[in-house]
């Protein structure tokens, strides 16, 4: 299962790779170039990356309909784009024609949470995979099980690019009745192309410490050879170079790839996190799992569930990949930190959004693996 895993996640990161380039012109820049926001804030403190989070009640074993977070004052809107988004206090139930839809942050831990539902649950996904083994060309949409990927099944689209998610919303994927989980990196794209009034996305995603995010992207692109010019840099040289990430999850979260960062952009990000989306924790992945599952209802289907497959994955996210042992008090770590500044605070805020949605689920089942 471990080489499988490891060859599922090379390709799934290849094609997100390619998105990233391919999409557009600014997408691609944010992957790699630094947009600074306007003012930093001399009053964000960002604990040490090996210091643990806050200790969190685990009240996860079954989703309380009686316990819904309320929405939060509609001080700051949500974006017209994502108004196809339900919100995360309404109760989901799987016959309500709304459909999950993972937003899929590169490096954050992203690719557990996609493989372990693929593999161990049997759920059918979008993503880039679908369109493997010549699958661009069929005209018809349908579950497809990929030789290439032991028999995992997806929908025949590609969700992680622009055409694709065209391609994806010509067939009405999410309307079909054949996916179980949407996922991609675009939710601009996504959700006013795949989703309506009607037949809705439920957001969710897992957070990871910004700056181990960052410099996990690092290695990884170094890996790949995907930039020459990150061939031969040591990780202090790239902090410092103009091609340091800067504050990519927020951008994406408000669809501002190029401009400014100012304190109402964070806002309108708190706000989207608080009313549309179910956050997970890499570091909190077993209860991540657990809170997805109940609200989803993803243990309610007809595949039984192997235990080990399940805890091999949940094991990789405490594994030394995930969590990096970085020097927090060198030049290099602070330039990190303030070009990552406002996505430090979200996932601050993330973090805390995560221990208010503990309210939402029940008591915790032990046996629930």
């Amino acid at each position: 299962m471990l080489l499988r895993c490891a060859f599922v996640t090379i390709i799934t990161e290849l094609l997100l790779l390619l998105s990233i380039t391919n999409a557009n012109k600014h997408r691609r820049l944010t992957l790699l170039d630094p947009k600074s926001v306007e003012q930093k804030d001399d009053n964000l403190i960002l604990p040490s990356s090996s210091e643990s989070e806050p200790e969190l009640t685990t009240n996860t074993g079954g989703y309380n309909r009686w316990s819904i977070l309320p929405s939060s004052i509609n001080k700051h809107p949500i974006p017209s784009a994502l108004e196809n988004l339900g919100d995360v206090s309404d109760i989901y139930t799987r016959d309500n024609k709304e459909v999950p839809f993972f937003w899929n942050v590169f490096k954050s831990g992203e690719s557990i949470i996609k493989n372990l539902y693929s593999d161990c649950y049997g759920l059918v996904e979008t993503a880039g995979n679908g369109i493997l083994e010549g699958h661009q060309n069929d005209t018809n949409l349908e579950v497809v099980a990929l030789q290439i990927l032991n028999g995992w099944k997806f929908v025949n689209v590609d969700t992680i690019t622009p055409s694709g998610i065209d391609r994806a919303a010509k067939f009405d994927t999410a309307k079909s009745g054949l996916v179980d989980i949407i996922v991609s990196p675009l939710p601009y794209e996504a959700v006013p192309k795949l989703f309506d009034s009607e037949h809705k996305g439920r957001f969710f995603t897992i957070f990871r410490d910004p700056v181990e995010r960052v410099v996990s992207t690092f290695n990884y692109l170094k890996k790949v050879n995907y930039n020459q010019e990150l061939a031969f840099m040591t990780l202090e040289e790239y902090a410092f170079s103009d091609l340091a990430e800067s504050n990519f999850i927020t951008r994406s979260l408000i669809n501002k790839m190029e401009e400014d960062l100012v304190e109402k952009d964070f806002e309108t990000a708190r706000e989207i996190l608080k009313r549309k989306c179910l956050v997970g924790l890499i570091n909190q992945i077993e209860e991540s799992v657990r809170r997805f599952d109940s609200y989803f209802g993803f243990r309610n289907v007809d595949k039984e569930i192997s235990k080990d497959c399940v805890e091999g994955y949940l094991n990789r996210g405490s594994n030394k990949n995930i969590h990096l042992d970085l020097p927090v008090h060198t030049s290099m770590y602070k330039e990190l930190v303030r070009k990552n500044s406002m996505d430090i605070k979200l996932h601050k805020y993330a973090v805390e959004l995560f221990q208010e949605q503990a309210s939402m689920f029940g008591n915790t089942n032990s046996d629930a693996f």
